[in-house]
């Protein structure tokens, strides 16, 4: 009996150490003293039943195909985060790509931790500590390598790619900037300011993308209840902006939440008695920022625990934003087809119109924004 006692009081302290809400369950069970019965797990669907997917099957169920899955695993093969050591006549450690499919199925369904490790066979806990060091490999060795901005070569590409969008001309876009909420639990610090003006909890994640939908930068965390322009006046790209921008001869596209520079450009707000032009240049901007907002649909449509993260830490969430980021981008990269994906839901975009909120113009901005209104055809 005291060996149980003992047994339990260590397994509690092991599983509080964790945040996934599906570990309150079994803490609650080892504290009154009661064993849970053996669950009937899938001990063979990683090592059969997978191998033996069809491609439309594999992608039904992991949302990517089995060559984004290669070329994720070849990624990761020699991160320390995903090393395992061998203990003389223990298990046998858990293979780098069940790690990985582990880790996306989580990322793409809402399914619990529990349902998760019984379908690929494993303990609660080895589920959530293969899927944790998946999240932190992608963050620590990937992130800095796949979402990055345009090279300064390439920028008349880019802002070519983005000119032949459409039926509307807009020149020198470098990409489009936007936040969007990411529904969360209420955290354990300052869960109020998380909560927002949508009446829900989340986090912030700001994001700008090019033509092809791929993240070339990302900021992840503040809370919900702030406003788009102080996430952005708070992130690296508010000192950088003008610099990545060749000096403001390049632009970012943001909607009216932002404030308009010379690297940034705005629409005029509506007040009625917008000239022609001036109509016309907010349709074209209008039209190529919608690959932001696409992005973000694909985003939280390929990767559905986007919708709701249910954690308790505001670090594990803003991980697990980052990490489904980067996989984005990889599933782009590897022409990851998406149209059964892509739709026109609601993906809580930022929006506020408190004037409190607005930051003054600058005077480049605006003449930079004549210029190009003047430019534009009528």
């Amino acid at each position: 009996m005291a060996a149980f006692v003992v047994g339990s009081y260590a397994l509690v302290k092991q599983i509080l150490s964790c945040d996934d809400d599906d570990d309150d369950l079994v803490v609650l069970l080892g504290i009154a003293g009661i064993e849970r019965e053996d669950r009937t797990k899938s001990l063979q669907y990683y090592e059969v039943t997978i191998q033996q997917y069809l491609p439309d099957t594999f992608k039904q169920f992991f949302k990517v195909t089995p060559a984004t899955i290669e070329h994720l695993c070849q990624k990761l093969s020699d991160c320390p985060e995903l090393s395992e050591r061998v203990v003389p006549g223990g298990r046998k450690p858990i293979p780098l790509e069940k790690k990985v499919l582990m880790t996306i199925r989580y990322l793409v369904s809402q399914e619990t931790v529990r349902e998760l490790s019984d379908h690929f066979g494993v303990t609660e806990h080895s589920f959530i500590r293969c899927k944790r060091q998946v999240i932190t490999a992608v963050n620590d060795q990937l992130f800095s390598k796949l979402v990055t901005w345009p090279k300064a070569n390439c920028y008349q590409d880019v802002a070519q790619r983005f000119d032949d969008m459409g039926a509307y001309s807009f020149p020198n876009v470098l990409g489009c900037i936007d936040g969007c909420h990411i529904p969360i639990t209420a955290p354990h610090e300052s869960p109020n300011c998380y909560f927002n003006r949508k009446q829900f909890h989340s986090v912030i994640l700001q994001g700008v993308c090019v033509h092809d939908l791929t993240f070339t930068d990302i900021n992840v965390g503040w809370p919900g209840r702030v406003h788009d322009a102080k996430v952005l006046r708070n992130s690296n790209l508010w000192e950088s902006g003008f610099q990545k921008s060749d000096n403001g001869r390049y632009h970012l596209l943001g909607d009216g939440a932002y404030p308009l520079k010379q690297w940034l450009l705005t629409p005029y707000r509506d007040n009625g008695h917008l000239s022609q032009q001036q109509v016309r240049y907010n349709i074209s901007l209008s039209s190529k920022r919608q690959v932001i907002e696409r992005a973000f649909a694909l985003l939280k449509g390929r990767f559905r625990r986007l919708k709701y993260v249910n954690m308790k830490y505001i670090e594990e969430i803003c991980k697990t934003i980052v990490a489904a980021c980067v996989l984005h981008n990889i599933c782009i990269m590897e022409h990851d087809g998406f149209e059964d994906i892509l739709n026109n839901e609601d993906n809580n975009q930022v929006q506020c119109n408190d004037p409190q909120f607005f930051m003054q113009n600058d005077a480049e901005g605006q003449l930079k924004r004549i210029n190009i209104t003047n430019r534009l055809l009528v």
